[in-house]
């Protein structure tokens, strides 16, 4: 019978009730429970304790750990003069003044389109429309449909292009305020966006070449369609890099031009000359979309395959001239052709094809061919032609033939009706010298000249007044982190003395008085603070670097000594602090360990992975708690069942007890009853 279910125990006897076996019971948990209850208690108290100290011990550890790396000896700092540059400077660049004249900085290209409109929701144009352009060594064409809106177009050419390009539409004001904008994403010369004709190099040779008469010629349209060739004088006497070639020869283009008065005023508007591929690669242009030419004995040697500019055709069926008789009225201009008088039943597509050609091509102004599997090919003097159907027969004849109605205009009509282009900002490299050296870079942003500096450009310096970077050392990391070993020694010390203290009149112990692995703590950290090392032949130590300790044991510094010992001599503070190579008797070379190196070994084996004593203390913490509780519920369990049997016991006890009871009364009660007969 287990406790609690004998409600009735003690009634027999008025003795054996549960009063006197909770009070046993009281007894031996007290003997037997209460024991382990403060084991535990003082268990968790140790483990809060050891928390606290880890802590602090890490905070401690963090600054040792800084001190005990190369990097902070090799920290550096730097300023600028002027505006012109930005630069940031990482650790161990040898300390120096740069400098820097800036030329040019890196500008991406903004262009602008002319025509402007009264929403962006306006049509850009009423007709089919092809915008070609080239950038970054890629060809890129637009299909802009009539009618299609010109905030769609922005975001065609945009989408085209994957973001290299970016379509933009700007509200400049006036009563048609809104302009499309057609800008590149990045900076520097690759990026330039060439509208228009375009003949391009490849990569040119490093080898001296010098250019004479005959040698290499270029034809350009003048501002009244007149053909201007000029010729390129140019040597190179020695070798020369690539880039530097190509931009020399670049600078030479230019300069004809610029000779040529009747093209001198087209230059960087209409004709334009860069470089492409990483500036390995002529690029030659007319904005206006008309033809380029190129002659001379050396265009191979200067990269040229091609010396014409490719140059759509003005018109080209989009599918091939029907074969046998063909019916209906088409006008080109304003010329009829009867295509019914002009074909029969037995003529093959190529041979109505050439028919038809041929009619155009007797048009005054206008050049027409097939392109050998019997489609139209169509090309005005004059850019542009009409085609209209005369009747329904006609405009089946027009589908018959791969033709549309309309205006068709070519790229230069194009241009100076829509487009209109504006050449706002060129995208250019920056360009700048580094000590004397000249460089040139796609980009503001520059990190390759020199390992661990980092420039961004802003803007050009005056000639003779150069940008300086002064690059110097940066000795506060290392008083900073020394301040920060002082603040974290003088936390945990108090926290180690107040947890291992013993007080001989009061007996009062710490909680890890008598925890070996703690109570060592605070003096191997003091026999190191007191080591001392000889370096280049003085004996080294931390007091002659501004620490001390008091006799309390509260560390200090005097900051103006450590920071007069760094500018003084700081390889020597480096090799006390973190340590040298030196050779051994044996004329091996070793690395002799730092003061805090020596710290981080301490703290680390105290507080780092698995096997560190702090941890190791804190698992035997962990596995008496385990053992403690289970301690605890066998005391527990085996109280139970004590008293569980003691109260099934104490029922037995009390049931004879009030039996003996019951017959004893019934005795008495017959004596009682005896004697008062007697009376």
């Amino acid at each position: 019978m287990a406790m609690g279910k004998l409600s009735s125990l003690g009634i027999g006897s008025n003795v054996l009730n549960y009063d006197v076996i909770d009070k046993l019971k009281k007894a031996d948990e007290k003997s037997m429970v209460d024991p382990i209850d403060k084991k535990m208690e003082k268990n968790v108290e140790k483990q809060k304790e050891l928390v606290e100290i880890k802590t602090l011990i890490s905070s401690l550890k963090s600054p040792v750990k800084t001190l005990s790396d190369y990097s902070p000896y090799i920290a550096r700092t730097s300023s600028v003069s002027g505006d012109a540059i930005k630069a940031s400077v990482g650790a161990g660049v040898p300390i120096q003044d740069i400098k820097i004249d800036v030329e040019s900085i890196a500008q991406g290209d903004i262009n602008e389109v002319g025509t402007k409109f009264s929403s962006r929701d306006d049509a850009f144009s009423d007709q089919d429309v092809k915008l070609k352009f080239f950038t970054n060594g890629r060809n890129y064409v637009v299909d802009i449909k009539a009618g299609m809106s010109l905030g769609d177009v922005a975001q065609a050419i945009t989408d085209t292009t994957k973001g290299e390009v970016t379509g933009i539409v700007m509200k400049t004001g006036g009563a048609k305020p809104y302009q499309l904008m057609i800008n590149s994403k990045n900076t520097g010369e690759n990026s330039r966006i060439y509208f228009g004709s375009i003949l391009i190099s490849n990569p040119i040779s490093e080898t001296p070449i010098e250019l004479k008469d005959g040698d290499f010629s270029l034809t350009f349209k003048d501002k009244e369609g007149n053909d201007q060739t000029i010729n390129i004088d140019f040597s190179t006497k020695e070798k020369i890099s690539v880039q530097d070639k190509a931009q020399a020869l670049k600078e030479a283009i230019k300069e004809a031009i610029k000779n040529n008065p009747d093209l001198k005023d087209l230059l960087d508007t209409d004709i334009n000359v860069g470089l492409s591929d990483g500036g390995k690669s002529l690029v030659i242009n007319d904005r206006r979309g008309y033809e380029v030419s190129l002659g001379g004995k050396k265009l191979a040697e200067l990269g040229f395959e091609k010396t014409q500019s490719q140059k759509d055709p003005l018109l080209e069926s989009n599918l091939p001239v029907k074969s046998g008789q063909l019916e209906g009225i088409i006008n080109i201009g304003s010329v009829p052709l009867d295509l019914s008088k002009m074909t029969n039943k037995k003529n093959t597509a190529e041979q109505n094809a050439k028919i038809i050609a041929e009619a155009i091509e007797n048009i005054a102004g206008m050049h027409a061919k097939t392109d050998g599997n019997g489609k139209l090919i169509l090309n005005s003097e004059v850019g542009e032609v009409k085609i209209t159907a005369k009747d329904s027969a006609g405009k089946n004849a027009l589908k018959d033939i791969g033709l549309k109605e309309g205006l068709i205009k070519d790229y230069s009509k194009l241009e100076s009706e829509i487009f209109k282009f504006k050449n706002l900002q060129s995208a250019s490299d920056a360009r700048f010298t580094y000590n004397g050296v000249s460089i040139t870079r796609p980009t503001n942003e520059i990190n390759d000249v020199i390992n661990g500096v980092s420039l961004t450009l802003q803007g050009v310096t005056e000639p003779g007044k150069p940008a300086i970077i002064s690059i110097g050392r940066d000795n506060q990391v290392i008083i900073d982190n020394i301040k920060e070993f002082v603040k974290a020694y003088n936390e945990l010390v108090p926290k180690l003395d107040e947890t291992t203290r013993y007080d001989v009149d009061t007996k009062v112990a710490g909680i890890f008085n008598g925890v070996g692995d703690i109570r060592t703590i605070r003096p191997t950290i003091n026999n190191i603070f007191s080591y001392t090392m000889s370096v280049d032949g003085d004996l080294e130590s931390l007091m002659k670097y501004g620490l001390s300790l008091d006799d309390k044991s509260q560390m200090s510094l005097d900051e103006s000594k450590l920071a007069a010992a760094l500018n003084a001599d700081p390889k020597k503070v480096q090799d006390f602090f973190y340590g040298s190579d030196k050779k051994n008797f044996e004329g091996r070379e070793i690395h002799q360990d730092g003061i805090f190196v020596k710290f981080n070994k301490v703290l680390s084996d105290l507080v780092d992975g698995n096997n560190a004593k702090l941890k190791i203390y804190e698992d035997s913490l962990d596995k008496d708690v385990k053992n403690l509780k289970k301690d605890k519920e066998s005391a527990m369990d085996l109280l139970k069942t004590r008293y569980d049997i003691m109260a099934e016991r104490f029922a037995a006890y009390d049931g004879q007890i009030a039996k003996a009871n019951n017959q004893f009364n019934a005795v008495q009660m017959m004596i009682d009853q005896s004697v008062a007969k007697k009376k």
